[in-house]
């Protein structure tokens, strides 16, 4: 009976030491994660290292000075450091799950040359390329981030605009000639081989609005704003398919197009006229409708929000209009809950225009595009809102935000404004105050910078953070 309770004696000291060496590997591994998040600002996680890595190497104490009889002989030594190997990693799992998801730069491209060329926009591919706009060409690259070609800007020219879409893989380019304004040139740049299709010269439409849209991509329709008419093209071969006319003394301020449709507003205001909303046959030029602006002046915002469904930004109101061109509901710019921001740009997820806000505090709100109202909102944490892009996953929306020690970001579900999961942390990512959001793989994304000064990576793509 004493030879029994000596073995069981001589196990239980055994059992103590082994699991407290696999403990005391957890709480140097705990310690030194620790010390590293002392010199990052990354450090979500923190809180509970500092919960139980005490907890953890009080426990190892324990367990080791109980079964420090235990210890002698190799195999219980061996024993031990192979259950202490054994655990770092569901122990590096635990710490994974503290930390929560983050994402790192895995690869980027530097600024192109010359430095003083000012972005002006950016395409991504169906091909899984991206294309980058300056006022000095069209930079191509292909999926893995390689330079594809690109199209320089016609000499005594510059680039100003783009389609807000691209079609066929071919997108339109707007250019700008002294004195004339954006768009004295159209071209057309198949963006598969990165050359330019066609080239045409036209007189430009003077405009008010800086940022005004002088060219469109609607299925394979090219559509430009010229001098007394609105123009539709081939979009791949450069042929004239319609002329519209634009009465004298009226300009065309805002154009977009989606699903075989051409929509433009065309404001009299400056002449003392009306303005209208005309939507016109893509591939025939056939006015379809026209519908009257209530909200008008030579000094109103006039901006296409959304094609499908149609949203059009009018002053103080986002105006909403069904297919037929009847306005169904508005949303105010600025009310008594909120006010809309202009930048970042908002984001269209079906039937919902889920924008930026400014309040007590900043968040994204989503209103219904079919009669105007808020469906709900996201106050984000009070962070301040850099970017708004549609999700990986159907119906999703991704929001990057920042606050003073870190950048966010979210992902929402598009149809609650609800987290679909904790937020993950952007390491050390170089954006600057422009930027578009491109989902590119299942692994990560991919951010175009847009400012001007060529201090920040073009582009650069995002990977999860497996390691450190």
């Amino acid at each position: 009976m004493d030879n029994g309770t000596s073995r069981g004696a001589r196990f239980l000291s055994r059992a103590l030491f082994v699991s407290g060496v696999a403990v005391a590997a957890v709480t140097a591994l705990y310690l030194v994660l620790l010390g590293r998040m002392a010199f990052v600002d990354w450090s979500r996680g923190k809180g509970w290292l500092l919960v139980f890595t005490p907890a953890l190497g009080l426990l190892a104490y324990v367990l080791l000075a109980r079964g420090r009889r235990g210890a002698r002989g190799a195999p219980v030594r061996w024993l031990a450091v192979v259950l202490a190997l054994a655990v770092l990693w569901p122990a590096w799992e635990a710490y994974a799950w503290m930390r929560g998801p983050q994402m790192y730069v895995w690869t980027w491209w530097q600024r192109e040359n010359p430095e003083s060329a000012r972005p002006v926009g950016a395409w991504l591919l169906p091909s899984k390329g991206l294309v980058r706009a300056r006022t000095d060409g069209v930079f191509v690259y292909n999926g893995e981030g390689r330079s594809a070609g690109g199209v320089a800007a016609a000499e005594g020219t510059t680039l100003c605009a783009l389609s807000r879409a691209t079609s066929h893989e071919t997108g339109l380019v707007a250019s700008a000639r002294t004195p004339d304004g954006c768009g004295a040139r159209v071209s057309a740049v198949d963006l598969r081989e990165g050359r330019e299709l066609w080239a045409k010269d036209f007189p430009a439409a003077p405009s008010r609005d800086r940022d005004a849209s002088v060219v469109a991509a609607v299925d394979g329709t090219a559509v430009a704003v010229t001098q007394g008419a609105l123009l539709g093209l081939d979009l791949r071969g450069g042929a004239e398919l319609w002329r519209a006319p634009v009465p004298a003394g009226c300009e065309v301020r805002a154009l977009d197009g989606a699903g075989g449709r051409v929509l433009y507003v065309e404001d009299c205001s400056g002449g003392g006229g009306p303005a209208r909303l005309t939507a016109l046959d893509a591939r025939t030029g056939t006015v379809a409708w026209q519908s009257p602006l209530r909200t008008t002046g030579p000094h109103t915002e006039l901006r296409m929000v959304s094609a499908r469904p149609i949203a059009l930004r009018a002053g103080e109101s986002v105006l909403l209009f069904d297919d037929s061109g009847h306005e169904r509901g508005a949303v105010p710019v600025s009310g008594p809950r909120e006010d809309l921001l202009t930048e970042p740009g908002p984001l269209v997820s079906g039937d919902l225009l889920i924008t930026p806000v400014k309040d007590k505090v900043p968040g994204v709100s989503a209103y219904s595009l079919v009669d105007g109202h808020r469906v709900w909102h996201a106050a984000l944490d009070g962070a301040t809102v850099l970017g708004i892009a549609q999700g990986r996953s159907p119906g999703g929306a991704d929001v990057v935000t920042s606050t003073a020690a870190r950048t966010y970001l979210w992902h929402l579900d598009g149809s609650t404004g609800r987290r679909k999961a904790e937020p993950t942390i952007l390491r050390d990512v170089p954006l600057g105050r422009r930027f578009e959001i491109y989902p590119e793989t299942a692994e990560g994304y991919t951010f175009v910078n847009l400012d001007a000064g060529g201090e920040l990576p073009a582009f650069f793509a995002l990977g999860w953070v497996r390691g450190w």
